[in-house]
Order: structure tokens, then C-alpha cells, then sequence
């Protein structure tokens, strides 16, 4: 995957999402987790698991300023924003 993204192992979540919002796609979604750069136990589902998903939740103050300008201006850049 990094071949396809040009980045590096610390920055796959960023890349991933970038290319998602360059599609030519209606609607890109991407994860809050993502853009937070969390690791696997911030997980919303665990696939073949009947227990325990769809409870992950952002703490209070997980999103600062300059994370959502940072969120913003991937938006700005891909044209997605209204």
C-alpha cells in the first residue's frame, strides 16, 4: 500500500484518507480514528465477532485545533468541501 500512497508507515492513516478524498467518488468517508492516527484498539468492529462492536467512542478533547484544521485543509485540498 505504501507503494500506492508515496508515504511512509507513520503517516499510512493521513495518505490513505488523501487518496480516498482525490477519488472521483460522490462521497469519501473516512474514520475518525484515522484522522486521530489510532492503532487498533480504537476499533469500531471486529469482523466475525458478534460482542463488543460499534462501542469505540472519542474521549472529550481528542480533537484540538490544529488537528481539525489539519482535517479542514484535507478537505479544502480535495475540492470536498461545500
Amino acid at each position: 500500500m505504501l507503494e500506492l500512497t508515496g508515504g511512509s508507515a507513520q503517516t499510512i492513516h493521513t495518505d490513505m484518507i488523501r487518496l480516498a478524498f482525490a477519488s472521483p467518488s460522490v462521497l469519501a468517508v473516512a474514520p475518525m480514528q484515522d484522522f486521530l492516527g489510532l492503532g487498533s484498539e480504537a476499533r469500531l468492529n471486529r469482523p466475525g465477532t458478534t460482542r463488543d462492536n460499534w462501542r469505540w467512542r472519542m474521549a472529550e478533547g481528542a480533537l484540538d485545533g490544529a488537528q481539525a484544521d489539519r482535517i479542514r485543509r484535507m478537505v479544502e485540498d480535495a475540492a470536498r468541501a461545500p
